[in-house]
């Protein structure tokens, strides 16, 4: 079981990221409140992938209702989303990634935009777990 939720949440992270690099890196919606957008819709959709691959094949039924399951589910995301979209926010606009050495630890397609939100999405995984658990 334990194998089936690393393995299913780390392709819902992967889903995050790589939503938030079409969105951010390729589409250019990377500016202000773009920036919370594509972050936010990135979570999104790697909150989708995670509650189905682990609802489908991670997880026995628990006996409740899909729609309660899916409820506590996504309010538990809830706050997992403004955690991610407020950290990736703050690390992007409020530091100077280039100054702390990013350039030099991360090959050249981590983007700073990218950075924060891989850092973002690493710390809330952590909040997530708990939180779900």
């Amino acid at each position: 079981m334990i194998f089936n939720f690393i393995l299913y949440s780390g392709f819902a992270a992967l889903v995050n990221i790589l939503t938030g690099q079409v969105l951010y890196g390729f589409l250019g919606l990377s500016e202000g409140w773009q920036y919370s957008f594509s972050v936010s819709t990135a979570f999104i959709a790697g909150m989708a992938v995670s509650y189905f691959l682990n609802r489908r094949y991670t997880f026995h039924p628990s006996g409740r209702k899909m729609s309660r399951e899916a409820t506590d589910f996504f309010l538990v995301s809830i706050g997992g989303l403004v955690l991610t979209t407020g950290l990736a926010r703050f690390l992007y606009f409020k530091t100077d990634l280039a100054e702390i050495g990013l350039s030099g630890v991360f090959p050249a397609f981590v983007t700073p935009e990218a950075f924060a939100h891989i850092a973002a999405v690493g710390t809330t995984a952590i909040y997530s777990f708990t939180a779900h658990k």
